[in-house]
């Protein structure tokens, strides 16, 4: 049969140009529960076997679609969902036994899951409380989303960790409560959360002679008032026990503690600019009465920015019979408002050929010979050699090349060493993505004689507006390209 010619075309796909998806799941009574044990006493709290009237625990997913306008919930539209205990693992079902959770009694419960697919409820309900002995367990939520105007189909896979603290009359802990997630504004006014930290001992939540003390950037950097646009950003109120801490932007640059000194407001309130994407916090809570402090973690989700990337090609996305070049270009939208400036910001290009295998750019630093040096000779294997004719180059390990055949395949392999105009092969180790299955080793010692060698880079990195030149050397009938957006 006829074998296919490489004609040029380049298809220019961007994942980043797909609308941004942000996923989460979360567990109505909570994702943490009390173990005690006093004497012959034991108790849970919460009951995730009695929440909900004996329906359980209720574990959701909220995956958001971002773009023009609001996010919107796609959950139930996904396709293939299901919720796992290991990321791509067996579905878990009403008929799916584990050791893993007990009833108030503390006796194993070995069906603690129902899982509903219904209409616009996608649900895993655990009926069963987290045995002491195990400590925690990670629940996985998975499915997949087609984009309706890419075509692009997008895996999603969120988790949640629930976990389990033993503790008896003593003990001590921070447990913190409020909504994780900053919705995007209708108009110019940003949207802002609360979160509330209680102090909580075995007689109930502690409320007197605590100072507590609030974090940002990963929880390293304290909030006070010389904290960077804290008036736009950072407030802080008291929030009565058993009430749910609701915010508004009347409660911003209110009650801020100056220095480290900390504050007695045990709820802070986080307005969109604080966060780009996701923001880790850490809250410090001291009784001043012993001087001990405890502490505890959380992260905030902001879906307010959604981000786009745009790749423009100088000559379109077609290059005719292998011939001329094409330069990409990022542009970068916040929403549908074109952003400016790109000044600090980075992009990571990746190359991906006709089948959708990574690959590698053509780096012409390495061999410089228009087309590519002819290769002259090969041996087999997963340590073969490569023969070319013309300059040579002197690569070094962990370098890539890639090798054409005559009929125009092409195959990218690590370098293990090379001598005059010979590159000898290895078993890939540096490019972890680099692979015998997706490009096996050479089995004839005629599969590359009479076709072309080029010396390769793993990806490129460009910084502002500043973009790549794809030619035809790079494209095999046709080729991907992604950019990873990186924002200063």
């Amino acid at each position: 049969m006829p074998t296919m010619i490489a004609t040029g075309q380049i298809t220019i796909v961007d994942t980043n140009d797909a609308k941004p998806i942000t996923a989460y799941l979360t567990a109505n009574t909570g994702s943490q529960q009390v173990f005690s044990k006093d004497n012959d006493t034991v108790a849970f709290n919460p009951s995730w076997f009695s929440a909900n009237g004996g329906l359980g625990n209720y574990i959701e997913p909220i995956v958001f679609i971002g773009g023009v306008g609001a996010p919107v919930d796609i959950t139930h539209i996904l396709s293939n969902r299901k919720f796992t205990l290991t990321p791509g693992g067996a579905a878990l079902t009403t008929g799916t036994t584990s050791t893993s959770f007990v009833n108030n009694s503390n006796v194993v419960v070995t069906n603690p899951f129902v899982t509903t697919f219904s209409g616009s409820v996608t649900r895993l309900a655990i009926p069963a409380n987290l045995k002491d002995t195990v400590g925690q367990v990670v629940i996985y939520f998975e499915g997949d989303y087609t984009d309706l105007a890419t075509g692009l189909v997008t895996h999603i896979i969120s988790q949640i960790t629930l976990g389990s603290i033993k503790t008896g009359t003593n003990a001590v802990y921070v447990n913190l409560r409020g909504s994780t997630v900053i919705t995007q504004a209708d108009g110019t006014t940003k949207n802002v959360t609360a979160i509330t930290a209680d102090l909580v001992r075995s007689s109930g939540v502690d409320t007197s002679n605590l100072v507590y003390k609030w974090y940002e950037s990963n929880g390293a950097t304290i909030i006070n008032s010389a904290t960077a646009s804290v008036a736009t950003k950072y407030g802080f109120k008291t929030t009565a026990g058993g009430a749910s801490p609701t915010a508004s932007t009347g409660d911003l640059n209110v009650n801020l503690p100056t220095g480290t000194t900390g504050n007695a407001h045990n709820t802070i309130v986080v307005a969109e600019p604080a966060i780009s994407n996701i923001g880790v916090y850490r809250v410090t809570i001291t009784d001043t009465a012993d001087g001990i402090t405890w502490e505890g973690w959380f992260s905030l989700f902001d879906i307010s920015d959604p981000y786009q990337v745009v790749v423009v090609s100088s000559t379109g996305d077609k290059l005719q019979n292998g011939q001329g070049n094409t330069t990409l270009t990022p542009t970068v939208y916040n929403g549908s408002v074109l952003v400016s400036s790109l000044t600090g910001w980075t992009f990571n290009w990746f190359f991906y050929d006709r089948t959708g295998k990574r690959g590698a750019f053509v780096d012409t630093a390495k061999i410089s010979t228009a087309g590519g040096a002819p290769v002259t000779a090969n041996t087999t294997g997963a340590s073969a050699t490569i023969s070319y004719s013309g300059t040579s180059y002197a690569f070094t390990a962990g370098m890539i090349v890639k090798a054409v055949k005559p009929d125009g395949t092409a195959f990218f392999y690590e370098v293990a060493s090379s001598t005059a105009n010979v590159v000898t092969i290895r078993t890939p180790s540096t490019n972890t993505w680099l692979n015998f299955t997706n490009f096996p080793a050479p089995s004839s010692t005629a599969d590359f004689v009479g076709g072309k060698l080029y010396g390769c880079l793993d990806s490129r990195s460009t910084s502002g507006a500043t973009g790549i030149t794809v030619t035809g050397d790079e494209i095999d009938i046709k080729g991907t390209i992604n950019v990873e957006a990186n924002r200063p």
